[in-house]
């Protein structure tokens, strides 16, 4: 019991001295962004450096649909710093359907003052998804597949019922003589 007892109190003191960097991103509901296809949103993390030292963070991320608005090879933290803004500028495709992007911040230089340097790596991904944009007009190439088809079919019909009237030749009168 007394063993016990020791071992959580060390914890207790090892735990108030740690420190680690962080990353605060915009809430996103279901995890998910949502926009209509060809338009654009900005989208924010916030780094944190709670530590008493200097970090470093290197931002990688998913080009794709993503593209960071004033971009750095490295970004240096002060300590103690608490809300260092990276906005993404984020571009929905013209194809409406769900996308996956991810962005990974990682540190370059220890920032903990520890005796122990970790480089930490925190990876954060999130869908987005793509709507048909309200303003466009859409064509669904099946339903008019079908409605040339039924179209079709209702001509055939029509003209085999009422061909020989359409196919008819007038009557041509003779001069001088009544039929």
């Amino acid at each position: 019991m007394k063993g016990i007892v020791l071992l959580l109190l060390a914890m207790a003191i090892l735990s108030l001295s740690a420190n680690a960097i962080s990353v605060v991103s915009d809430y996103l509901v279901n995890d998910t962004l949502e926009l209509a296809a060809g338009a654009s949103k900005i989208y924010s993390i916030r780094l944190q450096n709670p530590t008493e030292n200097e970090a470093g963070m290197k931002l990688d991320y998913d080009a794709t649909f993503m593209k960071v608005i004033s971009y750095q090879d490295v970004y240096i933290l002060p300590p103690k710093t608490t809300g260092y803004r990276i906005e993404f500028n984020i571009t929905a495709p013209e194809k409406p359907g769900l996308y996956r992007l991810s962005y990974t911040v990682s540190e370059v230089s220890p920032g903990g003052g520890g005796t122990l340097p970790i480089l930490l790596k925190i990876n954060r991904g999130f869908k987005l998804k793509a709507t048909k944009n309200p303003n466009k007009f859409y064509i669904n190439y099946d339903y008019l597949a079908y409605a040339v088809i039924v179209l079709l079919l209702v001509y055939f019909f029509w003209k085999k019922k009422h061909g020989k009237l359409l196919n008819t030749k007038p009557k041509k009168y003779l001069k001088g003589k009544n039929l």
